[in-house]
Formats: C-alpha cells, structure tokens, sequence
C-alpha cells in the first residue's frame, strides 16, 4: 500500500469516527468528551484530505503556491486534532474543573507553537519549502525550522496523551473504559514512533549525516496503525456494550434453538409443564393476516418455539425453557431407575470420559429409559426410597443450558438399557 492509500485508509477510519461523535454529540450536547473528540476527529479528517490534495505537488520545483498554502494548512490541522484528542481524554478522566485549567494550558501552548510554524513558514523561500516538504531538510533552512517545531509539537502531546491514557487504563473499573485506553495507547505509542522518525529525519540533516531513505516508505504504515487504534481508544467506550449485548444475544438465541429438539422431546411427554408465550411478531402477522389450517399453525408453531430471532425478551424465554425441561424431567423420574444411571456409569465406554462427560452421558441414559417406559404406559423401575437426582448443580442460566446440551448429544446414541433391541432409537430427537 502505498502513502495515498494509507492516507485514505487513515481518512476514511476518520470521518466514521467524526460522523460517530456528531451522532453521539446531538444525544448529548453538552458532553465535553464528545465534543472534543468530535473536533480532533474533524480536524484529522480535514488534514488527511488536504494531504490527498496537494499529494504529487513536488513534481513542479518549486511546489506551486496554492499546494504550499494546502501544506500550510494541513499542518496546522494536525496538531488541533492532537490537542483536541489530548483534551477528550482528560475531560474523560477528569473532573470538569480541572479539566478546563488544562485547557486553558494547552490553548496557548498550541497557539505559541502554531504562531512560530506560521511566521518560519512564511519567511521561507519556496526553494526552501520544497525541499522541507521532500524531506530534505539539510537544504530546507527556515522550512526545516517551521518542520521541527511541528514534529516537536505532535510528539510532545501525543506522548503526553499516551502517557494519560496508559496511567489511567490502570486505575478505571469499567472493562470497556479500560479496553479503550489500552487501544488508544498502543495507537498513540504509533503515533509517537511516526513522530521520532521524523524528528530523526530532521536531526540527522542538522548534522550532516541526512537519511538517504524516503521519510514516507517509513511512516505510513505507523499512519495507518495509529490514526484507527486512537480513535477506538475514544469509541470504544460507546460500541464497547453494544457489542457485548450482541454477543450475549447470540449466545441466547444460539441456546434457546439448540435446546428446542431436547425441550420437545421432555415436554411433549409432560405438556402440563408448558407454557403459553406470545408469539413472535411475524408470526403473528401471519396469523392474523391468512387462514390458518393446522399444519399451518403447528409450522408457525415450530417457528416460534425454534427458530425466531424476533422473540421479546429472548433472555427470559431461554430462562424459561432451561425451568420447563427441569420440570418435564423431574415428572419422568417416576419411569426412572436408578441402575440405569449407574450402569452406564460404569460401562467401560464411559471410561474414556471426563468426569462431567460420564455424568452426562449416564443421565441421557436414565432419561431414555424412563421415556421409553413412559409411552409405553411401564411403571418405573425405582428401588423404594432411591431418587435418580441430577449430577449438575448450578445456578448460571448458560451453564444449565450447556449441561442440557451435552445430555442432549448423548440422547441421540442412547438406547434403553432394559427391555428394548439394541439400535432402536426411542428417542426422538434428530
């Protein structure tokens, strides 16, 4: 990739970042985090752009005035956009007070710094600025000043801000905070290594030893590092619990789904222990809207109970099918034995198990034989006083619906191990 397309990438991370703080500015206007943040993303954006304009200027010796106008300008974007992003993260760790004493230091730090860049790059002589816009700098005289002081300026407050956001990573409480802050650092060490580059540049010149190497082949990949891990480092925060809560959703949806072959199978012997929800939203739909014969009813049936992603309180729904498969299986313990537990325990196949493997596999072993005995109308095969309990015990709703699975998976290969052909399957579920 080459400084264009870095420069593009960087430009385009940017106005994502820009359009993401205007949205979360107009919720909240008067967060002085966003709009800092907001600021240093618009100011980087328009300097990234204006490096795309004046992009291939140095052909003409020397670069024509308006590409050193635009040069001008991008350099004095660029460390506005700094200071604002330096700014966002103090009024995000700082209480408001302090904060704006910061502001009023940094304001005219930043305004000493740009004043001396504006009157070096004015007094230089385009020959001069040519020379300092090509990287070299041992024939750049005042413009190879006007550069120092620039690089000088970026790399004091992007130390400074990668200094703030590795102290403070440390000491917050908020996961999502804290993992925005470590990303902001590394972007920020980045762009602290972009900047000594081309402080080496500059100093090496001074002294006569100038880099034959071109500046640019050296620092755009520290371009396209820095300019995205930043600005995580300030969203972060933002889509951070965003996309925890798909995660968890997932995890959810992908639970309720995997259990409904087991949830059917236990309820369909038990119906007592269902209970009516309200049905999905296109479901309903299609409820209301045509004739509804039975299979069409027992498919939006099906439907709802498996496959619909629409459901309302997902969370609550998985909750209730992990309670109804324990209700259907404390029903089935009257068709159940415990040697049948026990023996499949014991079998030399379970040998080769973990220890929570075994038990799951000697409970879908139980289970199968009690459903077994259950339609065929047997009575249960319980010794007096013996009560089959389930080995699993805990009260995490993923790790009930995790243990369900695992005893789901050993139900599609059990069979009976009393009264019943080896290879029949009694069990129903695919």
């Amino acid at each position: 990739m080459n400084l264009p397309g870095t420069t593009v990438v960087a430009a385009v991370v940017t106005t994502a970042a820009w359009l993401y703080f205007l949205r979360a500015l107009r919720r909240k206007p008067l967060n002085d985090t966003l709009l800092c943040a907001w600021l240093s993303a618009q100011f980087m954006a328009f300097a990234l752009y204006l490096g795309l304009v004046e992009y291939g200027a140095e052909v003409t010796r020397p670069i024509p005035s308006w590409a050193r106008i635009t040069v001008i300008l991008q350099h004095v974007c660029v460390p506005v956009a700094l200071c604002f992003g330096h700014l966002a993260y103090l009024f995000l760790i700082y209480e408001r007070k302090r904060a704006v004493r910061h502001v009023v230091r940094h304001a005219w730090l930043l305004a000493a710094t740009l004043t001396t860049m504006l009157v070096f790059a004015v007094l230089a002589d385009p020959a001069q600025f040519t020379a300092a816009h090509v990287s070299h700098y041992s024939d750049s005289g005042l413009a190879g000043v006007y550069m120092a002081v620039f690089t000088a300026y970026a790399g004091i407050i992007v130390t400074a801000t990668a200094k703030v956001t590795w102290t403070w990573s440390r000491l917050v409480d908020d996961p999502w905070i804290r993992r925005g802050l470590l990303a902001g650092t590394l972007g920020l060490l980045f762009g602290v290594l972009y900047f000594l580059v081309g402080a080496a540049f500059i100093a090496l010149a001074v002294v006569g030893h100038p880099i034959a190497t071109n500046e640019g082949a050296l620092v755009r990949w520290l371009l396209v590092l820095s300019v995205p891990l930043s600005l995580a480092g300030l969203t972060t925060p933002g889509w951070g619990p965003r996309l925890a809560s798909a995660r968890t959703w997932w995890r959810t949806y992908h639970a309720y789904r995997r259990l409904h072959p087991l949830w059917a199978e236990l309820t369909d012997a038990f119906p007592h222990v269902r209970l009516s929800l309200e049905p999905s939203r296109p479901s309903a739909f299609l409820r209301s809207r045509f004739p509804r014969p039975g299979w069409v009813t027992a498919a939006l049936d099906n439907w709802d109970e498996r496959w619909s992603p629409l459901h309302r309180h997902l969370d609550l729904r998985l909750h209730l099918r992990v309670l109804q498969i324990w209700d259907a299986r404390r029903a089935l313990l009257d068709q159940c034995d415990p040697a049948d537990y026990e023996q499949a325990l014991a079998a030399p196949a379970a040998s080769r198990l973990s220890e929570q493997q075994r038990a799951a596999r000697a409970e879908a072993t139980m289970l199968v034989a009690g459903l077994s005995r259950h339609r065929a109308g047997r009575p249960g095969g319980r010794r007096a006083g013996s009560h089959p309990e389930a080995a699993f015990r805990d009260a995490d709703l993923f790790a009930n619906a995790a243990w369900f699975l695992r005893v789901a998976k050993y139900m599609k290969t059990a069979v009976p191990l009393t009264g019943e052909k080896e290879g029949s399957r009694p069990y129903g579920l695919p």
